[in-house]
């Protein structure tokens, strides 16, 4: 069987897929699994060995691009085209692919590009997402399957983590936290305060250093918000993806908002402590080493983008850091528990 898998963003959607290779490879130990991507986001899937090629597009090819990705996928005669993305564009992408097999969501609006709708299961994004292999899984059972994402990363990209934590004093012995308070929508983002509290907490209290991370274009977040770091706090340089994924890996305890770097440490087996604002809890992958804190208001998981209640949005404003203090030294106690 040849099969290509589409998602094209955001990061961490892809993530949220890269086990799917692993799990087909279960059942068809001999397929050859292809992957179309954004070019940006490429480099979370390099290194996998479950997939044979990584195909890209860019995000603003026009009709031209369009073509292209269209003729490049025929050509590689598939049996299969699973579009996890289901957009316009990865629609028309896997209906004119040239596949038997065009597979969807049962729910998607765009049912008519494909022949093989799949009934949506339940839980986390990865349990859904391994809806779309059903069709070719004899007596399908979720419970026999793995959702957990996985990021392989590079032996170039490994030796710059290596570098970049050593120009900060930081030994693999050290406890290294990584937080990860940026977003781009203000009702997923936890104020930075909060987290600026949780990690002198956590450099008082359990000597550990603390690596503050952001993404492409949002480093200004973070130093318009501080004069100067207190001591054992650090500020991650500018890297590429491969390597913000290598020094994630590196941590011995995640904490952010629910975002990429969030999905980065749990497919590197780094446990997680998120604060949830709009978003559901099933984006927590389901493990003792995951968990998450929340405000519990009545609104919530409301799944805006603005909040209806107040500007001030009190589900990331009031909820600070004495809110999740019990929860998380709880939590740090059960994981060094297990070391």
């Amino acid at each position: 069987m040849k099969f290509l898998l589409i998602q094209l963003y955001q990061t961490g959607d892809v993530i949220l897929t890269t086990h799917i290779p692993r799990e087909l490879k279960k059942y068809y130990p001999d397929a050859e699994i292809d992957f179309l991507v954004f070019k940006a986001n490429k480099p979370v899937l390099e290194n996998n060995p479950n997939i044979r090629n990584i195909l890209t597009t860019e995000r603003k090819g026009g009709i031209g691009e369009m073509v292209r990705i269209i003729k490049e996928v025929r050509r590689n005669r598939y049996d299969a085209v699973l579009d996890f993305h289901n957009n316009p564009r990865t629609a028309y992408i896997t209906f004119l692919s040239g596949a038997k097999y065009k597979v969807c969501y049962g729910n998607s609006s765009r049912r008519i590009f494909y022949n093989t709708p799949c009934q949506n299961l339940d839980g986390c994004p990865g349990e859904i997402k391994l809806s779309l292999t059903q069709p070719f899984i004899k007596d399908f059972d979720l419970k026999k399957l793995n959702a957990k994402p996985e990021v392989f990363t590079s032996a170039q990209a490994e030796k710059k983590a290596g570098e970049v934590l050593a120009s900060f004093g930081i030994t693999p012995s050290d406890f290294l936290v990584t937080i990860s308070p940026t977003h781009k929508r203000d009702t997923r983002r936890w104020k930075f305060e909060h987290f600026m509290d949780t990690a002198k907490h956590l450099v008082r209290e359990h000597g550990a250093k603390v690596l503050l991370t952001y993404g492409p274009g949002e480093k200004e977040y973070i130093t318009d918000r501080l004069t100067e770091l207190p001591e054992n706090i650090f500020l991650i340089p500018q890297l590429n993806l491969s390597e913000f994924a290598a020094v994630i890996g590196r941590a011995k305890l995640h904490i952010g908002n629910d975002s990429a770097p969030h999905h980065l440490a749990t497919a590197q087996n780094v446990p997680t402590f998120i604060v949830i604002g709009s978003t559901s809890p099933h984006w927590v992958f389901p493990s003792p080493d995951h968990t998450y804190a929340n405000a519990g208001l009545e609104c919530q998981p409301c799944l805006k983008s603005t909040c209806r209640i107040s500007p001030d949005i009190p589900c990331m404003t009031d909820f600070g850091f004495e809110h999740i203090k019990e929860k998380l030294e709880r939590f740090i106690k059960e994981q060094k528990s297990r070391l």
